[in-house]
């Protein structure tokens, strides 16, 4: 048995090629692949349910647009995924932190810790498979905040574009007066079964000098070559020249409005710090006219996206503490639960606080990457400063006490 092996292992007088020490090796490195795909499997189901709850947040904004821009379920699907890599730096860390603090707690109430810590095993080596799980979890979010997050973000953004200039048009809402753009107002009182507009108004004052009016009883939406327009039939263009003050109408069957002004190109726009890859945050243009926001919040995105790995590191030993650091208590750790739970949220607060706060003061850069490592060198001492194995099992029935 594994604990037999262990108990005995810690023995000073133990011989060398003694029968039970040589499985005791085999027995700990079980031991701590147990540990760890327990801490996976709890790791994995914590990062689904999570990324589930934001996802399902984050569907209705998402969903609105691909609605209001008369999208497909399939532009639907691609937005959602790639809306997913800027959210995994943040769910990771936190399920990290919640699987340890489950898992460990689970083999408390069950008893297997007390079973484990019995035959000599100190908490360091207890927490060596959640450590372990820790290291992979800091590399991943390293790859998604320095590339994976970056690359999503830019091409969400182009998915975004790429669906207003393409059903821009259908921004429209019938009952509702729409500011379409600056100086472009419409308003279409209901939408009949084929797709048309009825009793339509337009209100363009894009040039100031020359307001233009047009009322119609029908119109469609449609898009040629690319450009937008409205066509309206059986109504009345109204144009007043404000230099003379002259009022011209016009009676019309069929009158096009041109709507490609709304048409918005990705092309053209700066990239956000969130856009840009790590290189490019390290070398950002001089000139503010290059830029889309200041070098502080540049440099501070930076340093963001090298601080949030640290964060499973920091999680895991918070829950490694509350659960391996002191003597168990059969009545329950409720305690000590609140507390990890307490210290991981206001951890992660702390955390989202400091990027704004480095991005005006950036001579508090350093403060982003101490913070996170404060409570893993606690818990370290927690964890390493005392002896907190409990009493070794003996073999052999006690004396028995002689009383006069």
């Amino acid at each position: 048995m594994i604990a037999e092996s262990l108990r005995w292992a810690s023995k000073p007088d133990k011989e060398e090629f003694h029968p039970q020490c040589q499985g005791l090796q085999t027995s700990v490195s079980r031991l701590g692949w147990y540990l760890f795909r327990q801490n996976l499997i709890a790791f994995v189901f914590a990062t689904a349910a999570l990324t589930c709850v934001v996802l399902f947040t984050l569907s209705f904004r998402l969903l609105s647009l691909v609605i209001d821009n008369a999208g497909t379920m399939l532009m639907f699907l691609q937005l959602m995924g790639l809306s997913l890599p800027s959210f995994l730096p943040v769910i990771v860390p936190l399920s990290l932190g919640a699987a340890t603090i489950f898992i460990y707690h689970k083999f408390a109430l069950d008893s297997e810790l007390t079973v484990m810590r019995a035959a000599g095993i100190s908490p360091l080596r207890l927490a060596l498979p959640a450590l372990g799980l820790a290291a992979l979890a800091m590399l991943f979010c390293l790859f998604l905040t320095s590339y994976l997050a970056p690359l999503a973000n830019r091409m969400l953004v182009t998915q975004q574009y790429k669906l207003k200039d393409t059903y821009s048009i259908f921004l429209i809402r019938p009952g509702v007066f729409n500011d379409i753009t600056d100086g472009l107002t419409f308003y279409a009182r209901r939408r009949d079964k084929e797709g048309g507009l009825e009793d339509i108004l337009i209100h363009d004052v894009r040039k100031p000098d020359k307001p233009v009016t047009v009322m119609a009883e029908r119109g469609h939406l449609t898009s040629a070559d690319g450009l937008q327009q409205i066509i309206v039939s059986k109504g009345r263009r109204q144009e007043v020249d404000r230099a003379t003050g002259q009022l011209s109408e016009l009676n019309f069957d069929r009158y096009l409005v041109d709507l490609s002004i709304l048409k918005d190109s990705a092309d053209n726009r700066l990239p956000d710090p969130r856009e840009q890859t790590m290189f490019e945050l390290m070398s950002p243009p001089k000139t503010a006219a290059q830029r889309r926001t200041t070098l502080e919040k540049i440099a501070a995105e930076f340093h963001q996206r090298l601080a949030i790995p640290l964060l499973p590191l920091t999680y895991a030993m918070i829950g490694l503490a509350a659960i391996l650091a002191g003597e168990f208590n059969r009545r329950g750790m409720g305690k000590r639960l609140v507390i990890a739970a307490i210290a991981i949220v206001v951890m992660q607060a702390v955390m989202l606080w400091l990027v704004n706060i480095i991005a005006r003061l950036d001579w508090l850069t350093p403060i982003i990457y101490i913070v996170p490592l404060i409570p893993a060198a606690l818990a370290y001492a927690m964890l390493r400063g005392r002896n907190f194995a409990l009493p070794r099992l003996s073999s052999t029935a006690p004396k028995p006490v002689v009383t006069a």
